[in-house]
């Protein structure tokens, strides 16, 4: 018979929040990836994970001081051209997010490290080039990872599932930093199609503006 003081006591969970693991969201451009990216890093800073993202240094399009979807939500990020540069920093949170993962040339490297000392990391990166070919090292992060998933755009041409992302300019240099001024999201047909607008259709994507300062402050929350 069970003594009237003894206490049934739930596993501990301390195991699962240390166990690393990486996360991969691929995509063309204009797929959303870096509004899953924030959405995915808001619910672990809920959780009271501490929570760092790094940027590509050299993409400073929309913000030098952090990340912006096309709704203008931002995020305070640490800008870097090698995630290794930050190994240190990195060692002190929960949770890495890297917005431009294609763009780090030691990625795979980096993130296999940080999974392996208990670090969730979660890369947000282009799968493919304008070419349609693998952008540098990023596909290897597919063996190495957790979870993949690959978001699709809009075509901006037919309006159909845009998978790919083609160069409007004749820029041959893989990376080419730019937004709606130099690529399109476009479907299988549409890319092998000359660039040609529609006389039926206009594309009215906005193009991002720098963030004022005044507007800054418009966070979903900042790094600790």
């Amino acid at each position: 018979m069970m003594s009237s003081s003894q206490v049934i006591v739930p596993p501990r969970l301390e195991s699962q929040k240390s166990a690393g693991h990486i996360q991969v969201i691929f995509g063309p451009m204009f797929s959303g990836k870096t509004t899953e990216l924030i959405r995915r890093l808001k619910r672990y800073q809920i959780a009271n994970y501490k929570c760092l993202i790094i940027k590509y240094a050299k993409d400073d399009r929309y913000s030098k001081e952090g990340i912006a979807t096309h709704d203008r939500n931002t995020l305070p990020a640490i800008p870097s051209e090698k995630l290794s540069d930050l190994k240190h920093e990195a060692e002190q949170y929960d949770v890495i997010g890297i917005d431009e993962g294609q763009f780090f040339p030691d990625v795979v490297s980096f993130s296999d490290q940080m999974a392996d000392r208990g670090k969730i990391v979660i890369i947000a990166a282009l799968d493919g080039t304008f070419q349609r070919k693998g952008f540098g090292d990023v596909l290897q992060l597919v063996p190495i990872a957790e979870s993949v998933i690959k978001l699709s755009a809009v075509c901006m041409k037919c309006n159909n599932e845009g998978h790919f992302t083609r160069r409007k300019t004749q820029e041959t240099s893989v990376e080419v930093i730019g937004g709606t001024d130099k690529y399109l999201a476009v479907c299988r047909a549409c890319f092998q199609s000359p660039i040609k607008q529609s006389p039926n259709k206009t594309n009215s994507t906005p193009s991002m503006k720098p963030i004022p300062s005044d507007k800054a402050n418009r966070k979903l929350f900042t790094v600790s």
